[in-house]
């Protein structure tokens, strides 16, 4: 439209715009979707490879497609790691109503179900690793590849995952608490 009189454009910074609080809410909201959705794939795909050990623990024989598949057995560290869906339902849950008590228990939840068993996963495999590195030996395949390296492969993406997370957790956390007013 037409430029006001009395104005060349350049008083811009005395109108209204949107807090910084807000804006930086919806990109943190936006970018923690992102990474939930990630993290709910793979989930998914530790759900599938677990899902064989879990029916034999569970007393149930292995499903004849999965049984197929020939997976090295499952490690502590999977199962426990497949808790931490519960934390990523609690994050999606909280970004509705910014409710910092559901988001700040998504950031427990994945701190203690997520990143710990990531390390305790790194650990567990550094052996693995040293073989295969050094004497070009290896315990298992997933599809034609040393399961090691899925499993590293895998780990350095939930490490990255969970770390974003917690980031994007906590910049949501500082934009959605009340500002504090000026003493006078």
């Amino acid at each position: 439209g037409a430029r006001p009189v009395g104005t060349d454009g350049s008083d811009h910074w005395h109108r209204e715009s949107v807090a910084w609080q807000y804006k930086f809410s919806s990109l943190n909201k936006s970018r923690l979707r992102t990474d939930l959705t990630i993290h709910i794939v793979l989930s998914l795909l530790m759900i599938v490879r677990v899902l064989p050990g879990l029916t034999s623990l569970l007393g149930v024989g292995p499903i004849s497609s999965l049984r197929k598949w020939n997976f090295p057995p499952p490690r502590p560290w999977e199962y426990a790691w497949i808790v931490c869906i519960v934390a990523v339902v609690l994050g999606w849950r909280s970004m509705a109503k910014n409710e910092s008590k559901l988001l700040k228990q998504y950031v427990v939840g994945s701190v203690v179900f997520g990143i710990l068993p990531v390390i305790s996963g790194f650990i567990d495999q550094s052996d693995d690793l040293y073989a295969y590195l050094n004497e070009k030996k290896y315990s298992g395949q997933f599809f034609g590849y040393p399961a090691v390296l899925v499993f590293y492969l895998f780990l350095f993406i939930a490490i990255q995952v969970h770390a974003f997370g917690v980031y994007f957790s906590y910049q949501l956390l500082k934009s959605w608490k009340p500002r504090e007013k000026k003493a006078q």
